[in-house]
């Protein structure tokens, strides 16, 4: 590496999966943090830099920001004295203001066309506890949910009673958010779709509950102490399930399963996707677009887990990577009908790196709840 390599970053410990990741600090404020030749320091003001020092990783230099100037500018241009750096590596999402002041003072940046920390992928042991954590906590959403619906009751109209009133998915949520919260981690919008509601992968839901129809819950808490996520789905129905459920039930369990048996490092992510498509067409759930509107299996199979709720590896279609061992990320098929609702099942996964297959997810599979 050139010696004059230098990367900037800022942004805030919240918000920042890198910053996060290479200093370990978490600031609701942003901060500039520099990498240079493989030592990270990180630039704090006075409210933060005492707790900033506490939780920085070990090797993470924490300096007092007005040491090198009271504007941002003028802050990084010190910085480039100092460090006699030529030039400052920026990652895509980088200030674009910022930018054009450091550029018109002669600062020479260059954006990264890579990832900017490619070692996020690969999760530590100690990663690997803190997002079991969080998804402890999401099951423990999920437990409150289903004991929630064991307690209710259903009205002569099909609708879903808890506590001599209709069952909302507000109200269900609340609950699932509710428990995770007692748990150590933050609900961050908790899915709780019912009805033909659960068609749309992404409905939050909202409105009353009916039995007989599925209610997909996904549920993605973020760690208050880690910053981790977890991420947990599943698809449950109070009462009868119609038929028509049970079968798509079924199928993309055997989806996710099979997945799950043909994960190993050096599998490609397109073609476990594919996978998870054949079986479902086997079963006779087909994907396409009916009058603009897509149905069946028409998003990716999984996604990595971390720092980020959404990060590599990407297991989709058009996915050009493979699993290399280190990897936590979901499988999480689902099929979806505006005709009568969908079903999504997600287990969180962890590929250890001699190749060891770990479901990090205890929630039971469980469709129906009398």
């Amino acid at each position: 590496m050139n010696k004059n390599f230098t990367r900037l970053l800022i942004g805030s410990g919240e918000n920042s999966p890198e910053i996060r990741y290479l200093t370990g600090i978490s600031t609701p404020d942003d901060f500039i943090c520099f990498e240079h030749n493989g030592t990270v320091t990180a630039l704090m003001s006075k409210l933060e830099i005492s707790r900033a020092r506490q939780t920085a990783k070990p090797g993470v230099a924490v300096l007092p920001e007005n040491d090198y100037g009271t504007t941002r500018s003028e802050i990084i241009a010190r910085a480039a004295e100092v460090l006699k750096a030529e030039f400052f590596e920026v990652p895509p999402s980088f200030p674009l203001g910022l930018a054009e002041k450091l550029r018109g003072t002669g600062i020479k940046l260059q954006v990264s066309e890579k990832e900017f920390c490619p070692g996020r992928s690969s999760k530590s042991p100690e990663e690997v506890g803190f997002i079991t954590a969080s998804q402890r906590a999401g099951e423990a959403g999920f437990s409150r949910a289903v004991e929630l619906l064991g307690e209710s009751s259903i009205a002569n109209d099909g609708t879903i009673l808890w506590n001599n009133a209709p069952l909302s998915s507000e109200i269900l949520r609340a609950e699932i958010d509710c428990a995770i919260l007692k748990n150590g981690s933050l609900p961050t919008g908790t899915i709780c779709a019912g009805g033909i509601q659960s068609s749309q992968p992404h409905n939050s839901g909202s409105g009353i509950l009916f039995a007989g129809t599925p209610i997909v819950m996904d549920i993605f808490p973020r760690s208050l102490e880690s910053g981790y996520w977890g991420d947990l789905t599943r698809t449950v129905v109070k009462g009868k399930a119609p038929e028509i459920v049970k079968k798509a039930y079924i199928a993309v369990k055997a989806a996710r399963d099979a997945v799950k048996e043909n994960i190993s490092i050096g599998a490609d992510c397109a073609k476990l996707h594919k996978l998870a498509e054949n079986i479902l067409d086997r079963h006779r759930f087909h994907t396409g677009v009916s009058d603009g509107e897509p149905f069946g299996f028409f998003h990716g199979l999984g996604h990595g887990v971390g720092l980020e709720i959404h990060e590599a590896p990407r297991l989709s279609p058009r996915s050009t990577a493979k699993l290399h061992g280190g990897e936590v990320f979901t499988v999480e098929p689902g099929v979806y009908y505006r005709e009568w609702g969908g079903i999504r099942l997600e287990d969180l996964i962890y590929l250890a790196p001699d190749g060891t297959v770990n479901c990090l997810t205890r929630a039971p599979d469980l469709l129906t709840i009398e």
